[in-house]
């Protein structure tokens, strides 16, 4: 089928469940890189799919805001995710509604001072520091798939990488980093999920709709949060842990209150598990694909860190962002208004060919390799090293597997147009 300017669709949930619109991307990169996009179920907004138009805006935080109206893509009469902080849980606790819900959603130098309050976690030395131990869980949990995958080859069924193995090493490494109980870990996965409506049919309550069982989720991970901010405020001040440093630190002088630090949480949580985990599962399906890729990664595997960046520039786990313009702006041969939105697609500037060779060319190897799988500028992501180390220490851990292990199916594809990935993706041994 034909596709124009006036038929693509980059918006609906339900076509990211069939994979990214690479058609459409490139369509419009060619001919409108900056593009008044308007569809009957959607506020427009401006489309910018080209990698240096994308730098360009990001690299302007001052003229292109987070903490205007829209920050993700929504369908009319559909909440954005993560910004109804005062729903049940916000009204009965008296939150304010004019709070952002969580650091996201500021801008400078309000978000600068809130960053700081967490980046020393995420820092490159604090990595390195802790890549051994991530390296040991990678092992230790590839050794479990690898039994579960004889037993479910035994049994002549195959097996979900998603929920076997990709899962894994991002809950431990978040539960770890934030001091929660390892016991925990399992239901933080099902609350992460939730976040983008994904709840699995045995986490919902008898007669309950996906939405209903989503809103339960996401007010029971409030109140488990609450529960932490609250036991650490009473007893952690000299313990110095992740929460306890959040909950007793100060921004200007004061410290944040509950909204603040349940919001801030919130978010590192979920991010934390949603993302690498859909890069771990998306990098294993492309190297699947790609079997002569296994074999040179199991031939050089020094080429670990390399492969890494491909799998986060081939899968580009974050769909987009939207930013707020302040002020008339030019770019491109477009004039921008000060209100507009302007929607940045990062997998779409990760297949541009004016910047990477060969863009759709799978390629572990790749040098250099200049992605913007976790933005630029002011809101790079904030959790960039650590989802490099889980990734390499999970890659590392994977090479005597993975010359035995193939495809079992196409899989099934998050429904969302935000974050996107891999909800199942069958696996089998090889006979």
């Amino acid at each position: 089928m034909t596709i124009t300017l006036e038929s693509l669709d980059i918006h609906r949930p339900s076509r990211y469940g069939r994979g990214f619109p690479w058609r459409e991307w490139d369509l419009l990169r060619a001919e409108a890189p900056v593009f008044w996009y308007e569809r009957n179920d959607i506020e427009p907004f401006w489309a910018v799919t080209r990698y240096d138009d994308v730098m360009e805006v990001s690299g302007h935080p001052e003229i292109f805001i987070n903490g205007g109206p829209r920050l993700r893509l929504t369908l009319k009469g559909q909440p954005e995710v993560l910004r109804e902080g005062v729903d049940d849980f916000g009204r009965e606790r008296g939150w304010d509604p004019e709070e952002p819900p969580d650091l996201t959603f500021l801008d400078n130098p309000r978000h600068r001072h809130v960053r700081k309050l967490s980046s020393w976690a995420y820092t490159q030395s604090s990595m390195r520091s802790i890549s051994a131990h991530f390296e040991e869980l990678a092992r230790g949990f590839s050794a479990e798939f690898e039994a579960q995958l004889e037993a479910d080859g035994k049994a002549g069924r195959a097996s979900d990488f998603v929920s076997g193995l990709a899962c894994k090493l991002p809950l431990a490494a978040v539960g770890e980093l934030m001091g929660l109980a390892p016991d925990d870990w399992k239901q933080i996965l099902v609350w992460s999920n939730a976040v983008i409506g994904e709840v699995a049919p045995e986490a919902m309550l008898p007669g309950e709709s996906t939405a209903q069982a989503a809103a339960r989720n996401l007010y029971e991970f409030r109140s488990y949060l609450e529960e932490l901010v609250h036991e650490s405020r009473a007893n952690g001040a000299e313990r110095g842990g992740f929460v306890d440093r959040m909950v007793h630190a100060r921004i200007e002088g004061e410290p944040l209150n509950d909204q603040q630090l349940i919001g801030y949480l919130f978010v590192l949580i979920a991010a934390g598990n949603d993302t690498t985990r859909n890069a771990t599962a998306g990098g294993v399906a492309a190297l699947l694909e790609h079997p002569e890729q296994v074999t040179l990664l199991c031939r050089r595997p020094e080429l670990v860190g390399s492969a890494a960046e491909e799998i986060l520039r081939w899968t580009s786990p974050v769909i987009n962002f939207l930013r707020t313009c302040k002020q008339d702006y030019r770019l491109g041969d477009k004039l921008i208004r000060a209100g507009d939105t302007v929607g940045l697609f990062y997998p779409s500037a990760n297949r541009d060919d004016r910047v990477f060779s060969e863009p759709y060319r799978f390629d572990i190897a790749r040098d250099p390799n200049p992605h913007l799988t976790f933005g630029f500028g002011a809101h790079f992501c904030l959790g960039t090293n650590l989802a490099r180390a889980e990734l390499k220490a999970s890659l590392k851990a994977l090479l005597p597997l993975l010359p035995r292990l193939e495809l079992a199916g196409a899989g099934e594809r998050i429904a969302h147009a935000h974050v996107t990935g891999f909800s199942h993706l069958p696996v089998r041994l090889a006979a």
